[in-house]
């Protein structure tokens, strides 16, 4: 490994995030690039993956200046083992906790919960394709270290408020975290002088996508895909000994494969890795048409014709996700989806992050900006609208103009709203005694309709059927936000039944 390929990618990182902070344009461009690859929706997940590829660099060079890398070598094999058990024994953490709450309520969720801490809203689903249960890990970490970023990124504290024995869970998760982060350090500069620098920046994506999954999202997460993709590949090309190179170029291509397939035959949604799925074909058919191009076994065959025109297509698909996740989904004049009201129809903006205290009709003003306006409606920090767009726009436009005129001092987003009519039952615990939803929740809020809600008192919860205008996720935020604007404040769950 040459010291000066690590210092120039180091130095290469620090020009994007200066060029990051000096422009909007390749903020955005980060933020997707950090979205698509690690599942960064958050400004806070982008400055961890330009510090971790700023610092590990320098850190190599340290290890390699110092001669430290000759004294761990002989233990490198042991390092890699320590580093993917302790990495199984996270995911494995997360499936039994997942296990044991969807026991104690009878479900396999998804879940949803709404908190407020020091003046900070904050909202967090989990389900099984993307468990949000061991991010009350960060709160933990944040509230030992006498940490507060004003919510300005997810800190976990919705279900660090929830979950019973949270911070046994998080000492445990934090534990192997840290010994997935020692192990994976020690081992990685342990075989500076054997791998490439191509190696380098593959286990070095792997493993940060290991660390994060743990603790966001789960196994069955994109990013997880993204690690098992990057280690798969990083195992290939250094262990790997067949004679047959096309297989093992191809391997992680092939284990991403499997899981996908039993996303699909698999009943239950086990998996979020449809987004994933493009980028990892991109990099991995990059990979293959490179190799056996260095090795001289590239020709035409029909594998080979075949795979060409995957990676066409996953060239052309990546590059809109990147562009989606960057700049916003596009909204057209042409894309409507119907109104709840007959005869109208329009495009769906749903925003949330939005401070509880303003109005509808405010927001309302600075939607009319990107057309007329059908329906709209608002719930403590959530707001929906159906307008009638008169120009092609993105939803980061909106979420930046939205951002600068009402700062909330927490995390905002504006998503599309695309989903022309959805029928979906929810169950509501109220873990209060005092509760009536005819107060709590109107006929229609937030893009819902409710066609059928009956309270049970004995068990403290409301069965609902819902007609929505958006994806469930957002429906259950929009139950939870709808909930809270009208005076509830205390500790519920909702459900997706259905």
């Amino acid at each position: 490994m040459n010291q000066k390929n690590l210092l120039y990618f180091s130095a290469f990182i620090a020009v994007i995030a200066l060029l990051s902070i000096l422009s909007d344009f390749f903020m955005l461009l980060l933020h997707g690039l950090s979205q698509a690859v690690f599942e960064g929706n958050s400004t806070g997940k982008t400055i961890v993956m330009l510090l971790w590829f700023f610092l590990f660099p320098l850190i190599s060079v340290a290890f390699l200046k110092f001669n430290l890398t000759e004294k761990i070598k002989p233990y490198s094999k042991n390092l890699l083992k320590v580093f993917f058990l302790f990495a199984f024994l996270g995911f494995a953490l997360v499936l039994i906790q997942f296990t044991l709450i969807s026991a104690e309520f009878h479900s396999l969720g998804p879940f949803a919960t709404m908190t407020e801490n020091n003046g900070v809203l904050n909202w967090q689903a989990s389900k099984l394709s993307h468990n949000h249960f061991p991010k009350a890990s960060l709160y933990v970490m944040e509230k030992s270290l006498n940490l507060d970023f004003g919510g300005g990124y997810d800190n976990g504290f919705p279900w660090y408020s929830f979950i019973p024995d949270a911070e046994l869970w998080a000492f445990f998760y934090l534990l192997i975290e840290l010994i997935i982060f020692v192990s994976g350090l020690f081992f990685l500069n342990s075989k500076l002088k054997e791998i490439s620098f191509f190696d380098f920046i593959v286990f070095s994506a792997g493993f940060l996508a290991v660390l994060i999954s743990v603790l966001d999202g789960g196994i069955a997460s994109g990013c997880a895909m993204m690690a098992i993709f990057f280690l798969s590949l990083f195992f290939s090309k250094n262990y790997l000994r067949i004679e047959n190179h096309a297989i093992a170029t191809l391997l992680p291509l092939m284990v991403i494969g499997f899981i996908g397939l039993a996303d699909v035959i698999v009943p239950v949604e086990i998996g979020n890795n449809f987004y994933a799925s493009s980028i990892i074909l991109f990099f991995g058919l990059i990979y293959y048409f490179f190799t056996e191009k260095k090795l001289n076994r590239l020709s035409f065959s029909a594998l080979n014709f075949v795979l060409a025109l995957i990676l066409l297509a996953s060239i052309f698909m990546s590059a809109a996700q990147l562009i989606d996740f960057s700049f916003g989904r596009e909204i057209q004049p042409g894309y409507l989806i119907n109104a709840f009201k007959e005869n109208d129809s329009g495009a769906g903006l749903f925003v949330y992050g939005l401070p509880e205290a303003l109005s509808k009709e405010k927001v309302d003003e600075e939607i009319k900006q990107f057309g007329k306006i059908i329906e709209s409606d608002k719930s403590s920090w959530a707001y929906y609208a159906l307008i009638n767009p008169s120009r092609n726009f993105r939803t980061a436009e909106v979420q930046s103009l939205i951002k600068e005129k009402f700062n909330s001092g927490s995390y905002l987003y504006v998503e599309q709203a695309d989903v022309s009519k959805e029928i979906t039952s929810y169950k509501i615990l109220w873990f209060s005694d005092d509760f009536n939803s005819d107060e709590l929740i109107r006929n229609e809020f937030l893009a819902s309709k409710v066609l059928y809600k009956k309270d049970n008192l004995e068990e403290n919860s409301t069965d609902m059927v819902l007609e929505e205008r958006v994806p469930y996720l957002w429906g259950m935020l929009s139950i939870l936000s709808e909930i809270r604007s009208n005076g509830f404040t205390g500790k519920v769950l909702v459900i997706k039944k259905s």
